[in-house]
Formats: C-alpha cells, structure tokens, sequence
C-alpha cells in the first residue's frame, strides 16, 4: 500500500462519514486547527511541535469535512461503541436480575 493510499485510507475511516457538524462548530474547528497548525510549525521539529501540528491538522480535516467521529459515536442512538447494541443490554423491567454474590452480600 502506498503512503498515499495509507493516508487517504486514514482519512476516510475517521472523517468520512456523514456529516454531523453545525456551520459554527465547522468554522471554529477550522479556525483552532489553523492556529494550533501554525503554532505547531512556528515551534520547530521538537515533539510538542510536531503533536501541536498534527492536532491542529486533524481538527482542519474535521471541521473541513463536517464529521467528527468522536459526535458520531457519542450521538449514535442505535448502537453504544462500548457496550454493545442497545437492545442487548438489560434494562429495568425487563425481567428478573441474576443474583450474585456480590449483589446478595452471601455465597449461600
């Protein structure tokens, strides 16, 4: 795979998904990133330099595509990334509660 394909492969699994930014968030997502770019150069090739320019670059290609895959994945109804699809997971009413011990405070 070449460096091109491997970045553009990148992009569009983080950025390429619907978009899911209002025009204000664009702009000051735009806006930061440009800024923290800038500031990232202007301090050199010395690490903090290089973190700030990647950070302001990935908040330029945020706010440039409109999705930001962090908002995606705290909004979606359907699905929770860390637990699972909703409709697995047990909720009140549903139906009895194994008990354990550590939910009876006995091992009897």
């Amino acid at each position: 795979m070449s460096a091109e394909n491997a970045i553009r492969h990148t992009y569009d699994r983080f950025f390429g998904g619907a978009r899911n930014l209002g025009p204000l968030e664009r702009a000051v997502s735009t806006g930061l990133g440009l800024v923290m770019a800038a500031g990232g150069v202007r301090r050199g090739a010395d690490v903090r330099g290089a973190i700030m320019g990647l950070a302001g670059a990935a908040l330029v290609a945020r706010g440039m595509s409109g999705h930001c895959p962090l908002k995606a994945m705290v909004a979606d109804e359907d699905h929770d990334r860390l637990s699972g699809p909703r409709a697995e997971r047990y909720s009140p009413g549903e139906g009895p509660l194994e008990r354990t011990p550590a939910r009876t405070g006995s091992y009897s």
